[in-house]
């Protein structure tokens, strides 16, 4: 910048009396007023040239990034033609100009690197895209899209962070909605970035640039919710080296976890010749001696080759998992670690193993307490390292193994032992020989005990026909039943012994074990709750299969077809267990993940509402275009079927005395057909049939052949706002119609008038057809019904109708049917 310096012209300012009278005083000014400008004006634009030819030469001076904001209320449609151009501020040496902007709807995520877009080959909506990047030259060394929905592809993100280079650049980027776990948000911390908690289990859209072993909130990052908008859009200039994001970098996470030590800077404590073995072990062998501790007085040991790398005050070994990661070829060992997954989360654990390489030897054994925090992913990369026992590991467990990335199978080396209560287990004591190089076995070696995933192996290895359940991967895996994470749902009797869980299995073993594994994967599922009826007898296959998801087996009736089987089966099991509640699940469904959520949130109604029998998961009327609001329940008459809660004393009065004359029909057909039946059903259905009924008649096709919505939400919450219980559901829908856009179609064009006003019709509003009294019949009712796309079967009445009106949604709107003899009914003005 070129700084002006003008001469003092004060001498010669207007002074009548020095400069010889006012005319030559005018003539003095003025040209001393056209001095100064001039020469401001020359000097002005030789500075503005010097800049404009310096920006042109010389290189330590770059432009940053323009970013093309869409005009308020206006969604982005497409990128423009140059979509990284410049502004007039600059960023120089060594900074570099970027941006990132979040992928929504159709449209990708964006990044300009140093005024060039970087194409993303592998990003996909819903997931996660994590890029590394060179310092020099802005490159892509490596690119991956992950989803961020379970452990296994959390798993996958974790390992994408710790492949990177120390010096490289890491960028991660979403588009559209990303579920936000506490798993995903530790390992964030990782490389520079800290989320608000608030955030936690919703789905967000999130950028990131930050650095392997950055430390938290070192990085440059957003997070907001999914639907938030505008959508995140960042620009600046980053440093040409990655050290200089921030003055804290950690690559040994050595601040968070003082017990990481490597080759040269862990201690060595006392030599003991073969660890004690009574004998060398020759070769290439190791000699290794593995020691627990029998409580948390006792310190724990490791001795290999001959030298005790965990002891007394040697490493600090201790409380958790202590590891010792020996380099197979050389049989150093390369690093020390100790984690406390008793007082600490597993992050830096996962880090730790996720870092380790093919041709490295982990020893991992634990002290005193190792199981209260040790999450699910921890599990999940120690069992992918060869460990068959560590889904067993309990409180103050004894357990060690040994572990090397890529084993196939089973380690060989590993002994687990579980206390009696809270007591401490019995020490872990095993000195052997380690061979460089682990040799997995596809089934427990000897004299391991079993444990649950072998008998699914074993199962797998017997009999065919179970599809990914037995692939490759599939099954060597646990089944263990889901985690409630919705707190305010702990106390439901639907995830208690009050409630009885009812399987009706189907013919087909593979839809019965599709049927299971959607069950076993409803949060809080327990499964000593789950009763699955079967209708043959010694049938050993089927009944090994339900004993792998650890449920029950309710036998004793062989009926000869399967409505009787099915009114026998909920009899038995409130004669037998009797359960305040029975959840029944009919044969050759699948669950949606929030399936016993949704029943949880809807069970209190019980309670506030006499007149309410029962509690659906199927709706009647969900198909596609008319089923899409998965936060509304509906009142309709009728008892529910596929999928339904009900009470014991609403079964053992309609049915005393053994008298089913309430189900003398398929359950589809409609039970209790005399009775006033009132049922609570979901807009969107929370269960789906993966094969039809037999027969080929009307209702079957209508109901069964059609394409349906189905939640695939997980513990989604069904709004306050649509209540159900019948007072205020009434009251509501007085109100809903009373400020509806209203329409009395004609019998004469009675479809294509109702659809174009629903089409036509503000879409803030709700919409009422009124059928007038005059131009309404049953047919008319099936006619509209068949219009919108309902269940409108031939010589079969309308589904979903509550107090003469059925309710239906397109894109969340309501739209209700109103019969002239409705309370909802209002005449044309």
């Amino acid at each position: 910048m070129i700084r002006l310096i003008f001469p003092d012209l004060s001498r010669y300012h207007c002074n009548p009396h020095k400069n010889g009278g006012l005319k030559r005083l005018i003539v003095w000014c003025i040209l001393v007023t056209v001095f100064v400008y001039g020469l401001q004006t020359i000097l002005i634009s030789k500075s503005s040239a010097n800049v404009s030819d310096q920006s042109a030469t010389d290189p330590t001076v770059r432009p940053r990034i323009l970013l093309d904001s869409p005009a308020p209320g206006r969604e982005r449609d497409a990128f423009p033609e140059d979509r990284c151009k410049v502004l007039s501020d600059t960023c120089s040496e060594p900074l570099y100009p970027y941006r990132i902007l979040v992928g929504t709807g159709d449209n990708p995520p964006q990044i300009c690197w140093n005024l060039q877009e970087i194409p993303l080959k592998t990003a996909r909506p819903g997931k996660v895209t994590v890029l590394e990047l060179s310092v020099e030259d802005g490159s892509v060394i490596s690119e991956k899209s992950s989803p961020a929905d379970s452990t296994k592809s959390i798993s996958t993100i974790l390992a994408q962070l710790m492949s990177t280079r120390n010096d490289s650049y890491i960028v991660m980027v979403t588009w559209n909605a990303v579920p936000f776990s506490p798993t995903l948000s530790n390992h964030l911390k990782s490389v520079g970035t800290l989320i608000n908690p608030k955030f936690l289990g919703q789905g967000i859209q999130f950028y990131l640039l930050g650095q392997k072993g950055l430390l938290p909130g070192r990085g440059v990052s957003d997070v907001q919710l999914a639907n938030a908008s505008p959508p995140l859009d960042q620009s600046g200039c980053v440093p040409a080296l990655a050290t200089s994001l921030g003055n804290d970098i950690d690559h040994d996470f050595a601040s968070s976890n003082p017990g990481y030590l490597t080759l040269g800077s862990y201690k060595v404590g006392s030599f003991l010749k073969d660890c004690g073995l009574p004998k060398p072990c020759g070769g290439e062998l190791l000699s290794v001696h593995v020691y627990t501790g029998r409580d948390h007085n006792d310190p724990p040991k490791l001795c290999v080759n001959g030298t005790y790398v965990f002891e007394n005050k040697i490493n600090s070994g201790g409380r958790g998992l202590n590891i010792a990661v020996i380099n197979g070829p050389t049989g150093e060992v390369t690093k020390v670690a100790n984690f406390d997954t008793w007082g600490v989360d597993s992050t830096m654990l996962e880090l730790f193993l996720e870092d380790l390489q093919p041709d490295e030897i982990a020893v991992i054994f634990t002290h005193d307490e190792a199981s209260t925090k040790l999450s699910e992913l921890s599990r999940t990369i120690l069992f992918d390292l060869g460990s068959s026992r560590i889904h067993d590991l309990k409180f103050r467990a004894s357990w060690y193994m040994v572990g090397q990335r890529g084993i196939r199978g089973f380690s060989g080396f590993e002994k687990l032992n579980i206390g009696e209560k809270t007591n401490w287990a019995e020490v872990v004591d095993e000195r052997f020989c380690l061979p460089r190089r682990l040799t997995g076995y596809l089934s427990r070696p000897d004299p391991l005990p079993e444990t649950r995933n072998v008998p699914r192996l074993e199962f797998c290895q017997k009999h065919i026909g179970y599809g990914d359940f037995c692939g490759p991967e599939s099954k060597l895996a646990p089944l263990a039943p889901a985690k409630l994470a919705d707190v305010t749902l702990v106390n439901s009797p639907i995830y208690s012994d009050l409630t009885v869980v009812l399987v009706m299995a189907p013919p087909s073993r593979n839809a019965l074990r599709m049927l299971l594994e959607t069950l076993l994967g409803q949060p809080g599922v327990n499964p000593r709750q789950v009763m699955v009826s079967l209708r043959k007898t010694n049938d050993s296959e089927t009944e090994r299969l339900i004993k792998l998801f650890n449920f029950h087996i309710l036998s004793g009736r062989i009926e000869l077809d399967y409505r009787t089987h099915l009114v026998h089966s909920i009899t038995d099991v409130f004669e037998t267990l009797h359960p305040r509640y029975i959840v029944v699940i009919e044969e050759n469904t699948v669950l949606s993940p929030d399936f016993l959520h949704y029943l949880a949130t809807q069970e209190p109604l019980f309670e506030v509402d006499s007149t309410i029998n029962a509690i659906g998961a199927w709706n009647d009327n969900g198909y596609v275009g008319v089923s899409s609001d998965l936060t509304r329940v509906h009142r309709v008459d009728g008892f529910p079927h596929q999928g339904f809660l009900t009470t014991r004393s609403f079964w053992e009065a309609n049915t005393k005395n053994g008298d089913y004359s309430c189900c003398l029909t398929e359950s589809w057909e409609g039970w209790f057909p005399k009775q006033k039946i009132i049922s609570v059903v979901p807009d969107v259905s929370r269960i789906a049939r993966i094969s039809p009924p037999a027969g080929n008649g009307g209702v079957v096709r209508e109901m069964f052949h059609r394409p349906r919505e189905f939640s695939r939400q997980s513990e989604l919450k069904i709004e306050n706002n649509f209540p159900a219980a019948k007072d205020k559901f009434d009251a509501y829908m007085a109100s809903t119609v009373s400020k509806a856009a209203k329409f009395h179609p004609k019998t004469v064009d009675l479809c294509p008038s109702s659809l174009n006003f629903v089409e036509t019709s503000p879409k803030e509003l709700s919409v009422a057809l009124m059928m007038d009294k005059e131009e309404f019949n049953e047919r008319s009712m099936n006619l509209i019904a068949k219009c919108f796309g309902l269940f409108a079967a031939n010589g079969a009445r309308p589904r979903g109708v509550y107090n003469e009106s059925i309710s239906l949604t397109k894109n969340k709107r309501l739209v209700v049917l109103v019969g002239p003899n409705s309370p909802l009914y209002t005449p044309a003005a």
